[in-house]
């Protein structure tokens, strides 16, 4: 029940970002379509949301086996306890790209907060449909993404499929080079910060990482691979 929520955040709380998965967990009713009333809820913890429209190793959706899905999980997430999970290959508000800045705009609303998306570029012709629809939205006044995330082909854990893994996307700084060169040519960089993912795990990878134009990083390949995620193939609970 959404009583459990508190009305106020926590002091110590941290800076949480809320990932909007194409199973719209944490945001979704019982029959799985978004639920404006618990995503603002959520969105009383939370700093930003992130909808994940991509990542190179899981084209296919993600797969959660329910003996993993604890109490907690399920609760959180909207579903039934102890029952295998199958989350779209494909976010239902992202079928354009007019749609989905549609739905970044109403997201933006709902929370007053920064909202964007992440995806994987697989070519600069791709990414240049969605630049220059930002551009025209900008241009009217419309509300544009406050960040785009850039993953890659790159990484992978163990609920990817091998065949995907390494395989899907351009790699990190490849995908980085044209995502900020089209911001830049169609005079939106400056409006959107870029964050980069995708097998960063040392501090070069950082450097080189930011040098090729991201203004943040996310790192969870060591993380992965401390927990068994990568060469093992097993995960925990999450």
């Amino acid at each position: 029940p959404l009583e459990k929520f508190p009305k106020e955040v926590p002091a110590s709380i941290g800076d949480i970002i809320f990932q909007m998965s194409s199973g719209l967990y944490g945001a979704r009713d019982e029959n799985g379509d978004f639920d404006e009333l618990k995503y603002q809820k959520v969105m009383k913890f939370c700093k930003m949301t992130e909808i994940k429209i991509a990542q190179g190793a899981k084209q296919t959706g993600g797969k959660l086996a329910g003996a993993k899905v604890t109490a907690d999980i399920a609760y959180y997430r909207g579903v039934p306890k102890g029952e295998n999970i199958f989350s779209p290959n494909r976010f239902p508000y992202a079928n354009t790209t007019e749609e989905l800045l549609d739905f970044v705009e109403k997201l933006q609303k709902l929370s007053d907060k920064p909202v964007g998306f992440k995806i994987v570029v697989s070519d600069a012709e791709d990414f240049e449909e969605i630049a220059s629809l930002i551009a025209e939205r900008k241009k009217k006044g419309r509300p544009i993404p406050d960040f785009i995330t850039v993953d890659s082909g790159e990484g992978g854990s163990a609920t990817a499929p091998l065949e995907l893994m390494e395989s899907v996307g351009l790699s990190t700084n490849n995908a980085l080079y044209v995502v900020d060169t089209l911001l830049k040519q169609y005079e939106v960089r400056e409006d959107i910060k870029i964050i980069a993912s995708g097998k960063i795990l040392t501090p070069d990878d950082v450097i080189i990482t930011l040098s090729m134009g991201a203004d943040a990083v996310g790192m969870a390949r060591g993380f992965m691979m401390s927990g068994g995620c990568i060469r093992a193939r097993m995960c925990s609970g999450f």
